[in-house]
């Protein structure tokens, strides 16, 4: 059996997720060694002499040659392309390639097809709405969940490095099939970038409008707006390669939204408890789970 600590991780991409990552393998001594690479050789420099990596590597293909774990960091519409350009330079006894894509069933399937029985999806859930290396932080995924999301073909070795990987980062591991991730996390992240850049957006036009509410904007907008804070290419990535699940919360969104605004106010004042209630009752379920995990 292979352990973590046996492996040198080999990190493509440097930004917050890659470069989080890198970082908290690198200061723990969770691994043998990380190796970056980033398409800025300033990155690859600033994660060297941060400690975040303990080999800068000049090119994808070097960085492919010493791994024995691949992470694939790069963004979700570089997925694909990284991997085919990097797979010759692979050694044959490499053991395991993830990737951090927050999306899975489409890019996996992808992935899948280059990596085969060594390749499994893995989603940490955790960032911040302000990316790049400059945002990293080794603690990033402290208490998170990272899914495990496993392929036909995925080898049981594999998943047991992508356990021991979620552990390593500080969180815990929760499997999952590539069309139940993409359901749960269109509802609870990918659809919210959506919410939040329309109200950013309608809130731009009632400016014209009303040129006192840049002044009156307080905790509720800054709260329900953070996440379109967010990379523009990353919330262009997830809504395309998780469209179909996107567009399916978007009509049940707008029937609620009626709901809401067609009803009566006691009415309303039920179902505005009904929300609160079960926002608190999710809330609640995560941290039982966490509580028992923890045992």
């Amino acid at each position: 059996m292979t352990y973590l600590k046996e492996c040198t991780v080999s990190v493509f991409g440097l930004g917050l997720l890659g470069a989080s990552l890198a970082w908290k393998l690198t200061s723990d001594g969770s691994v043998r060694g990380v190796a970056g690479w980033s398409r800025s050789p300033e990155t690859v420099r600033r994660a060297l002499d941060a400690g975040m990596i303990t080999h800068a590597c000049v090119s994808a293909e070097e960085c492919a040659a010493l791994g024995d774990i691949l992470i694939l960091a790069v963004p979700i519409r570089s997925m694909e392309e990284t991997s085919r350009n990097i797979a010759a330079a692979v050694r044959p006894d490499a053991f395991a390639v993830f990737d951090l894509a927050s999306t899975k069933t489409e890019v996996g399937r992808s992935l899948a097809s280059v990596w085969g029985p060594r390749y499994a999806g893995f989603h940490p859930m955790a960032g911040k709405e302000k990316g790049g290396i400059g945002n990293a932080d080794p603690e990033l995924f402290l208490g998170s969940v990272c899914a495990i999301v496993p392929f036909p073909e995925t080898s049981p070795s594999v998943l047991a490095l992508a356990e021991e990987l979620a552990s390593a980062l500080g969180g815990r591991s929760l499997r999952t099939t590539p069309v139940e991730h993409d359901a749960v996390t269109a509802c609870i992240s990918h659809f919210p970038v959506l919410v939040a850049a329309s109200l950013s957006l309608l809130a731009e036009r009632e400016r014209e409008r009303h040129p006192l509410l840049p002044l009156l904007a307080a905790g509720g907008f800054r709260d329900t707006t953070r996440v379109a804070g967010g990379p523009a290419w990353l919330g262009a990535d997830m809504a395309s390669t998780n469209g179909a699940q996107v567009r399916r919360l978007a009509e049940e969104y707008k029937k609620v939204l009626d709901e809401l605004l067609s009803a009566a106010p006691e009415e309303l004042e039920t179902l505005l408890a009904r929300a609160s209630a079960s926002r608190g009752s999710i809330l609640a379920a995560k941290e039982a789970w966490s509580r028992e995990e923890r045992k």
